[in-house]
C-alpha cells in the first residue's frame, strides 16, 4: 500500500493556498461536459484523502455545479482548483493536477466519462477508459435520466 503524501498547491494569484493528502501519485482525466466547460478542456484531477487544509483562502469560492457535486475555484484569478461530492456523508475530493506545486512523479491512471469525450481531441495512451455509468456504479450512485 503506497504511503499518503502531503502536497501543497495554490491558485495562479496566490489568494488560495492549501495542502492536501494524496494517497497515490496518479491522476485521471475527466471528459464530462461540465468539466470541459469549467476548464476549457478535459479536467486532469488527483484524488485526495480527507479535506483541504487552507493556508490562504481569501479568494476561495465554491459553486454547486450539479445536484451532487460542487467545484472550488479562486474568485480573484479564476483558477479551477477542486471538485468534490456535495454530500458530506460521501466524501470525495479531486484536485486539479496543475494546481499542485510538485507533480513530477504523477502518472496517468485512467480516463473517465470517456463516452462524453468529443471527437475533436484524443489521447494516445493505453490507460483504461471508464464510461459515466461504470464510474457512477463504482461510486454507488445512480446515473441521471
Amino acid at each position: 500500500m503506497p504511503s499518503i503524501s502531503t502536497r501543497k498547491g495554490s491558485c495562479l494569484c496566490g489568494a488560495v493556498k492549501f495542502e492536501v493528502s494524496v494517497p497515490e501519485p496518479k491522476f485521471a482525466i475527466c471528459h464530462c461536459a461540465m468539466c470541459r466547460k469549467w476548464s476549457s478542456g478535459p479536467f486532469m484531477a488527483v484524488h485526495c484523502e480527507g479535506d483541504i487544509r487552507f493556508t490562504e483562502e481569501k479568494g476561495m469560492t465554491w459553486c454547486r455545479s450539479s445536484d451532487w457535486a460542487e467545484r472550488g475555484f479562486c474568485g480573484q484569478c479564476g483558477t479551477n482548483l477542486f471538485w468534490r461530492l456535495a454530500d458530506p456523508k460521501t466524501p470525495m475530493l479531486e484536485i486539479s493536477l496543475e494546481a499542485l506545486d510538485d507533480i513530477d512523479d504523477m502518472t496517468l491512471e485512467c480516463h473517465v466519462y470517456i463516452d462524453s469525450k468529443p471527437d475533436r481531441y484524443d489521447f494516445k495512451d493505453d490507460r483504461p477508459r471508464i464510461t459515466e455509468a461504470e464510474l457512477l456504479k463504482e461510486l454507488g450512485m445512480t446515473p441521471p435520466d
